[in-house]
């Protein structure tokens, strides 16, 4: 029995559009708005082992978290866009 080789490449453009979906606040599968490995191990839906196989794409991932505080970019917006909604109900 032979095993079908695995897709480096394209394992690493998963990951990639994963972490950019979270980061803008556009995931397709993670129900959080959490920066964390988790939540990009289930938006990329890959095993974990693989992911962290590509340790670049996870120090990346870890560092742009970081710089934005754990919020997604779109999360601001989406909270002014709660508050004005909220606002134009009471009215």
């Amino acid at each position: 029995m032979s095993r079908t080789s695995r897709d480096r490449d394209a394992e690493r453009s998963t990951i990639q559009a994963a972490a950019d979906r979270l980061l803008a606040g556009t995931p397709l599968h993670s129900v959080s708005s959490k920066l964390t490995m988790t939540e990009l191990i289930t938006e990329c839906g890959l095993r974990r082992d693989v992911v962290y196989e590509h340790r670049d794409f996870v120090d990346d991932f870890k560092a742009r978290a970081k710089a934005r505080n754990s919020v997604p970019e779109a999360a601001p917006k989406l909270a002014d866009r709660a508050e004005a909604l909220e606002a134009e109900l009471k009215e």
